[in-house]
């Protein structure tokens, strides 16, 4: 086969190959002295993995909030600049490509969770 045949093809063309990655939207509180606020960040997984403890780190140094896992069961992270404290608490994790049960998202959290700690 010639090489323009391939390229019509989309064999051996980079810019055919699909990407594989699905959107993570999370959901959070950032919570400051008595104040609070739902906020959402949105991120990029490759299609087989599912958001781990560092993706929530990097995503939320990534916003501005630099943050340390305080509660890995409840997925609670707090702040590590001194001076600033505050929590940001994940109430929900939504993963593109997945079927929404919009009434069971400790459901969701806990299948991130067993996924965690079974490494």
């Amino acid at each position: 086969m010639q090489p323009e045949a391939a390229e019509a093809e989309g064999r051996d063309n980079p810019k055919s190959e699909e990407i594989r990655v699905k959107e993570c939207m999370i959901h959070f509180k950032l919570m400051r002295g008595t104040e609070s606020k739902m906020l959402r960040a949105l991120t990029y997984l490759p299609k087989d993995k599912q958001p781990e403890i560092a993706d929530f780190i990097r995503i939320f140094e990534e916003m501005g909030y630099p943050v340390q896992l305080e509660n890995e069961h409840e997925l609670i992270f707090d702040s590590v600049v001194a001076g600033e404290p505050f929590k940001l608490d994940i109430t929900k994790i939504e993963m593109s490509g997945e079927k929404k049960e919009e009434a069971d998202v400790d459901g969701e959290l806990r299948a991130i969770l067993e996924h965690l700690i079974r490494r």
